[in-house]
């Protein structure tokens, strides 16, 4: 009996011995495990497949309509059969894309092309990843020259095109918001582009601040090339918010007025639903109100109802003898400088080449200087020459389009014809006040840089400044 009960407790020993040796292998293991992860070079993830959710575009409210027609189509393709608008003026031009523009009811894309005018085109739709909408395309054509109307899609955020639904289309360009249900600017300009040799920077700041005097708070800039002094004129507007600036690449090394009607007809599109009214001009092409009791270009336009498409005016001509300014000298030279003041040798009020302001959405095809094609139940009006006209700054010099003007039998019996006086005064107060604050530049006095950062530069090695020091004269001084 006493050798059974010892033999019970033995095993019991081994029993609690095994398990605290098994208890102590398993610390061992896990600490050692611990360890290991600590000083491994990769250490463990653990993801859940679940986890993984790809990017999705959003699909904001405005951005979710799927029409299957494009307004108006079967009118353009009847107008397309007339070849009403039909301008062909670069019959070997690229068909780059431009811009493109997302209304309530469809898309316009612009091309640079002048050659395409009724041509069978593909809408292509992609997302914000600029990846290609499926079973999204859409057979279109080029109507007027260069322009392509298209229905919406579902979360297109960028356009393209190609002229087979197979065709690797071109790099897709992003969509300009203009879904509103009204115009948010009342008056806007649509600008002539800017290209040539000539400085435009003096020419940019009077053209801009004249129209802000009469109730204009709103310009579309196209740019082919311009010179670096006249685009800081540009920026400024630019960070002010008082333009839109497109810069068309082409492929030619030189731009004339044949490329004139990209530029209209991309502004036709990039103002429609952003402007009530638009004011179809160059830049050497001033309206001025003559009716004391009109003081703005807004009220001017008020009295004409939803059934007036487009308002015709007056020109008056007048002689421009000299080239535009290089560059900022000094306030007198501005001053001397300033087109509205230089020049009033003007010719008599003609309607030869009458001058519009249009509603975008009415307009169906634009031409230089009124709408080739209104849309049924529009009309045109006019405005008697002593309430306002243009005034046209016209170049004299003979080595451009339209030299001879001096000719014409309708600009002859010139008169001095200047602005009115409080208007011009204050134009001239506000033009100086932009060109000093863009061009009047001075040099960095040595003296106005603090001493921390005039040490640093010591200390870094930096022994030259661009500065000067008062005393002396020049630039770059040594810091020594």
């Amino acid at each position: 009996m006493t050798c059974y009960r010892n033999g019970v407790k033995c095993m019991l020993l081994l029993f609690f011995m095994g398990l605290a040796a098994l208890n102590t292998y398993s610390y061992w293991k896990d600490s050692l495990n611990v360890m290991t992860e600590n000083t491994s070079m990769q250490p463990k993830v653990t993801v859940e497949q679940s986890s993984i959710i790809p990017f999705q575009c959003p699909y904001e409210s405005w951005n979710q309509i799927h029409p299957d027609i494009v307004p108006n189509e079967n009118l353009h393709l009847e107008w397309i059969q007339s070849n009403i608008s039909r301008r062909d003026n670069i019959l070997e031009s690229q068909i780059r894309l431009l811009s493109s523009f997302v209304y309530l009811d469809h898309i316009s894309i612009t091309t640079n092309s002048q050659r395409s005018y009724g041509q069978k085109v593909y809408c292509r739709y992609y997302n914000c990843l600029r990846e290609e909408i499926s079973n999204s395309s859409y057979q279109s054509i080029f109507f007027p020259m260069n322009i392509i109307r298209c229905p919406r899609r579902i979360g297109v955020k960028y356009m393209s095109i190609s002229f087979d639904s197979e065709e690797i289309p071109q790099e897709p360009i992003p969509l300009v918001y203009r879904v509103f249900e009204a115009p948010i600017h009342e008056v806007s300009v649509c600008v002539g582009p800017i290209y040539g040799s000539e400085s435009k920077w003096l020419e940019v700041a009077e053209f801009i601040e004249h129209y802000k005097l009469i109730g204009v708070r709103y310009f579309y800039f196209t740019v082919f090339n311009m010179n670096e002094y006249s685009r800081k004129i540009f920026d400024e507007y630019l960070r002010t918010g008082e333009i839109e600036l497109t810069v068309i690449q082409s492929e030619y090394k030189t731009i004339d007025w044949q490329f004139h009607l990209l530029q209209i007809n991309e502004c036709h599109q990039r103002s429609k639903h952003h402007s009530k009214w638009v004011i179809n001009v160059d830049i050497d092409e001033r309206l001025v109100i003559l009716d004391d009791k009109i003081n703005s270009v807004g009220s001017l336009l008020s009295g004409y109802n939803d059934t007036v498409a487009e308002v015709g005016f007056a020109i008056r001509r007048i002689q421009k003898t000299e080239k535009l300014p290089e560059k900022y000298e000094s306030d007198e030279q501005i001053i001397s400088k300033m087109e509205f003041l230089k020049y009033n040798v003007s010719s008599p009020v003609s309607w030869g080449a009458y001058k519009t302001i249009y509603r975008p959405e009415k307009i169906a095809a634009m031409y230089y200087h009124w709408a080739y094609q209104r849309y049924p139940g529009t009309v045109a009006e006019y405005v008697k020459s002593e309430i306002a006209l243009f005034r046209h700054y016209r170049t004299t010099k003979k080595n451009i389009l339209g030299s001879g003007w001096l000719t014409d039998p309708n600009y002859k019996n010139f008169s001095i014809v200047p602005e009115e006086t409080k208007f011009a005064e204050k134009l001239k107060e506000n033009v100086l006040k932009k060109i000093k604050y863009v061009y009047d530049q001075r040099v960095l006095y040595c003296e106005e840089i603090a001493e921390i950062p005039y040490e640093e530069y010591k200390e870094f090695g930096h022994d030259i400044f661009n500065c000067t020091f008062r005393k002396e004269t020049g630039s770059n001084k040594s810091v020594d």
